[in-house]
């Protein structure tokens, strides 16, 4: 059996930020145009909605952008006491 490799349709940047959930926080590990991993103590299903917010703080020192972002959880994985999340972003829009 074959093993295809997924391509990726944007460059992921390994960062880490501050992501704010509905019902807790987390931090990423990279982020991409089109997607977001990230860890957390909270518990994701593969298929679930996702609203989530990135905290853009190195944008303008002392006052951070939120990029408020829609998406979908796509795998979910052990890391450890907390959880890897990749999701997908399908919209996203910025505040101050």
């Amino acid at each position: 059996m074959k093993k295809y490799a997924i391509k990726r349709s944007a460059k992921r940047v390994r960062v880490e930020i501050p992501v704010h959930l509905d019902q807790g926080a987390g931090v990423t590990r990279d982020v991409s145009q089109s997607g977001v991993y990230f860890f957390t103590d909270q518990t994701f299903s593969p298929g679930m909605s996702l609203n989530f917010v990135l905290e853009l703080d190195y944008v303008f020192p002392g006052e951070p952008v939120f990029l408020h972002c829609r998406g979908e959880v796509v795998r979910v994985e052990a890391a450890g006491e907390r959880r890897g999340v990749a999701a997908s972003i399908s919209e996203f829009r910025s505040a101050a």
